[in-house]
């Protein structure tokens, strides 16, 4: 690109609010701003001249790091690109940015909403989708729609993994309200991902069923499983979602409970049922440290009547 030079200029010369190529968004991690204090900056930044200043094409990580390590003056490639060629210089952006690392989800959607505004139907199809890992079915184009209208709290929850794509999906229709709820709730008990999806999938269900807030359930459970200093048991509220959204789980486990106490099993064995009672194995485990007890199990075992095991198994 013959329009490149490069150049010195201040970091008070470079405006950090511009958006126009959005490549980083989250966290900077001390292992750069440390890396950038010991040896600076071993590869330019690419900026472009606007009329607030330079706008940062490529580096905004390294340009922030360099302002939080009390450096100002910096060396850059610069760009006077025509108008007509923002596209040429966006796509370079993108792919010198995916040589280097992956973007998180937060970056994937606002890169896929610039992108749009920039990029044909078929370009997007051909490069920029595939370079994103952005499926081409409808619900994956929502879903980038969607993260770039979060609140600033929200976004960074995705950012850094503590929310993943799949809750997502789940969450876009909330309102802030309820969105403010969940994240009330990330911050008072640190749930995140795999857990986090469970509890948001069964607060959507219990909302959509009872067509209610998730706010109320919410609310509900957490006032049930807080212990005496107040804090919400994670488990706790997790069980108590499951046993709302399926109310034969309280009653099944209650007649479980009856029939384990009638065969009156010993300590060291273990009886378990199948994971809220829906198909599956029950299992038996024993636990011994010698012959002599190895022995007295197996009687045990052996002592219990075949209509005990079916009284078990029923699920009447």
């Amino acid at each position: 690109m013959d329009f490149m030079e490069t150049r010195n200029c201040r970091l008070s010369e470079i405006d950090f609010t511009d958006r126009s190529f959005p490549f980083s968004f989250g966290e900077i991690s001390q292992k750069l701003i440390e890396s950038i204090k010991q040896v600076g900056l071993l590869q330019p930044p690419l900026l472009q001249a606007a009329a607030t200043g330079y706008k940062i094409v490529c580096g905004r990580r390294r340009l922030e790091a360099l302002r939080q390590s009390g450096v100002d003056d910096v060396v850059v490639n610069f760009f006077a690109v025509p108008a007509g060629q923002i596209k040429e210089l966006f796509r370079r952006a993108l792919w010198e940015n995916l040589a280097q690392r992956e973007f998180n989800p937060v970056e994937t959607a606002d890169i896929y909403n610039k992108a749009l505004e920039i990029f044909s139907e078929e370009e997007l199809r051909r490069e920029i989708k595939p370079a994103l890992k952005i499926p081409g079915r409808e619900r994956f184009h929502k879903r980038y729609l969607a993260i770039t209208g979060f609140s600033a709290e929200l976004r960074e929850l995705l950012a850094a993994g503590i929310i993943d794509l799949e809750s997502v999906d789940l969450i876009n229709g909330w309102n802030d309200s309820e969105l403010g709820a969940l994240i009330e709730l990330i911050a008072e008990t640190g749930l995140r991902r795999n857990k986090l999806r469970e509890v948001i999938n069964r607060l959507d269900d219990l909302a959509r069923r009872d067509r209610v807030s998730p706010c109320e359930p919410l609310a509900a459970a957490c006032a049930s499983v807080r212990d005496s200093d107040g804090k919400i048991d994670i488990n706790a509220l997790r069980n108590q979602l499951k046993v709302k959204l399926y109310p034969h789980l309280t009653t099944a486990r209650e007649k479980f409970a009856g029939k384990l106490e009638k065969l009156s099993l010993p300590a060291d064995i273990r009886l378990e049922s199948p994971p809220d009672f829906e198909g599956g194995e029950y299992r038996l485990s024993f636990s011994f440290s010698d012959r002599r007890q190895w022995q007295d199990s197996c009687d045990k075992l052996n002592s219990i009547v075949l209509d005990d095991i079916d009284e078990i198994c029923s699920r009447s």
